[in-house]
């Protein structure tokens, strides 16, 4: 742990290069059992300090072989993101911003449709030995910087994220077993629904054509319909038909909510349906998803292969999807979901007394809304929609255009609701304005446990409002100085969204060491944005409900209680 690296040493496993230079005679190299009889006990132990680039990795490789890494003093790529979640966090992105050079990447002594064991030990010795050399050199900055931040900033760290990526490790390695026959039934279904929907649509527009080709749809759309174009875009092919597009024309032709139905489904089909049998691991039988812990600007975890976090849950045939997912035999699925934790923790940070108010004595926030919003003592289902719409809408910036299109109101009724909302909640836009104005001024918003979320406005020319006092700070010339509504957005969002992120991080890793230190049958399978999935024993689902619940509810104290939903079943759908 000294200044100067004096020595690098590679140990080649597996190579099978002909023309190495090394080994000339013989070809030998050290067998696997010999390595790791002789480096295990230095890998499991506690007091050998260790230090990775994305330990997860390496983890997972090691626990192949039975073998736990221990002692990781710091992950590199994680201690990247804690630092600037906005920047990259790979070995060469952060050689080139520290040193100003871009170390030899994996892909470029790997050919493709090649694995590691065809580099040759000259090759592999050279790659490998800069990546410790570099990663080693990193963790002396990164330590440093953490710690001019200051000591949440090193917390979060060290009591949050690296021991998150020990659990994420362990969910991977786990997987979840996967309904493989039920999906190709589903896939049969799917299928017949889409040609009946295309025969729907080709009625209702009085024209065949290509449903995937976005140039016929479009021709269809603004030539032969002569829909309004105003709703939509030109680009390099003709006019957009994007989501966005054909959201903002679904009142003006009953075809387009087909078209929206038929694309849901289409995707739902290739990126889930057909592709979910595909990725199932032939040695577990269950599909093992990738968790990205240092991707999103927020702090949120995403997944990938698949991609979990796009799995739609509030129509009927999305749900279908979930009940794919299947716990091992005889056990249970355990589903545990916070209720509206970004509106809790909304009217916490703001200290709006309304809000905080009704949490505490367990009333319904959105049914409060609506009957602040609408002056009426009693309410019925369509109006506390229009609560709902408007809470969550308000944390996402949205607009009284969005607003109207959600719920079906005239614009000059949402205008109207909006400014009603501000009347009734006035801490809670005085707190969304006093983040966007926080972001301009000193470039960066916080959330609770102080993980910062990083802007860049200087890029849009408004780098000399950095430094500025926030009174100084008027939104509305920053608006109209090139400022990006959606990065205001962002920026009002992001403690919020972070601190989510936070607190079922906390939760997952509490959990986890309580079902490990109580030997319960259970294993954490899944995050999937609020909501956590284990697997339980069926006869320790009582039991293991209440480490569960009460472990995500104390995970980090509030001016208002954190509420979390359990359900149980033999499949994901059932959880609900």
């Amino acid at each position: 742990w000294g200044e100067g690296l004096k020595d690098v040493a590679y140990i080649p496993l597996g190579h099978n290069n002909e023309d190495d230079i090394f080994n000339i005679e013989t070809k030998e190299q050290l067998s696997l059992d010999l390595v790791i009889n002789r480096l295990g006990a230095w890998i499991t132990s506690e007091k050998h300090p260790k230090v990775l680039q994305n330990a997860k990795y390496d983890r997972l490789i090691l626990l192949r072989h039975g073998i736990e890494i221990k002692g990781i003093s710091m992950d590199t790529l994680l201690g990247d993101y804690v630092l600037d979640s906005v920047a990259k966090h790979g070995l060469a992105e952060i050689a080139k911003r520290e040193f100003g050079f871009t170390p030899i990447k994996f892909n470029e002594i790997v050919p493709k449709g090649k694995n590691f064991s065809s580099v040759s030990i000259s090759e592999a010795s050279k790659y490998c030995g800069m990546d410790v050399y570099l990663t080693r050199k990193v963790y002396f900055i990164l330590h440093r910087n953490l710690k001019n931040l200051g000591i949440k900033t090193l917390k979060l760290l060290e009591e949050i994220e690296q021991p998150l990526e020990k659990v994420l490790a362990e969910m991977e390695n786990t997987g979840i077993r996967i309904d493989a026959d039920y999906l190709n039934e589903l896939s049969i279904s799917t299928k017949k629904n889409l040609l009946e929907l295309e025969k729907e649509i080709h009625n209702l527009s009085g024209h065949e054509f290509n449903l995937n080709s976005p140039k016929q749809l479009a021709e269809v759309l603004f030539e032969k319909l002569n829909l309004n174009k105003r709703k939509s875009r030109k680009t390099k092919t003709g006019w957009s038909t994007d989501a966005f597009v054909l959201e903002k024309l679904s009142s003006d032709h009953p075809a387009i909510s087909k078209l929206i139905e038929h694309r849901t489904l289409s995707k739902l089909l290739s990126t889930y349906i057909d592709a979910l049998p595909q990725l199932i691991e032939p040695e577990t039988n269950r599909l093992h998803t990738d968790f990205n812990q240092a991707i999103t600007s927020t702090g949120r975890l995403s997944s990938s292969n698949p991609n979990l976090q796009n799995i739609p849950i509030r129509t009927v045939f999305s749900r279908k999807i979930r009940k794919a997912f299947l716990p091992k035999e005889n056990w249970k699925l355990l589903s545990a979901d916070y209720s509206q934790i970004e509106l809790r923790i909304l009217a916490h940070l703001s200290e709006e007394k309304i809000l905080i108010d009704a949490y505490k004595q367990g009333n319904d926030v959105h049914t409060l809304t609506a009957k602040l919003l609408l002056e009426k003592d009693t309410i019925n289902s369509d109006e506390r929609r229009l609560g709902k719409t408007i809470n969550f809408g308000v944390i996402y910036g949205m607009g009284a255009q969005r607003f109207a299109r959600a719920t079906g109101v005239t614009q000059d009724e949402a205008k109207d609701f909006l400014k009603r909302f501000k009347e009734r909640y006035p801490k809670v836009f005085n707190f969304l304005e006093h983040q966007e104005k926080l972001a301009l001024s000193k470039g960066y918003v916080s959330t609770i446990l102080g993980r910062r979320r990083y802007f860049h406005f200087d890029k849009n020319g408004l780098g000399r409002l950095l430094g500025k006092d926030l009174k100084e700070i008027d939104l509305n010339v920053a608006r109209r100085a090139g400022i990006e509504a959606q990065q205001l957005r962002a920026a009002a969002n992001a403690p919020i969204q972070g601190s989510s992120a936070d607190i079922i991080k906390i939760a997952m890793v509490k959990m986890n060491k309580q079902l490990k230190e109580n030997s319960l049958p259970a294993n954490l399978l899944l995050q999937v944005h609020d909501e956590l999935v284990l697997e339980v024993d069926s006869n320790a689902i009582k039991e293991v409900s209440k480490i569960v619940k009460e472990t995500m509810e104390n995970a980090l104290k509030l001016n208002v209680p954190l509420l979390v939903e359990i359900g149980t079943g033999d499949n994901w759908m059932d959880c609900k």
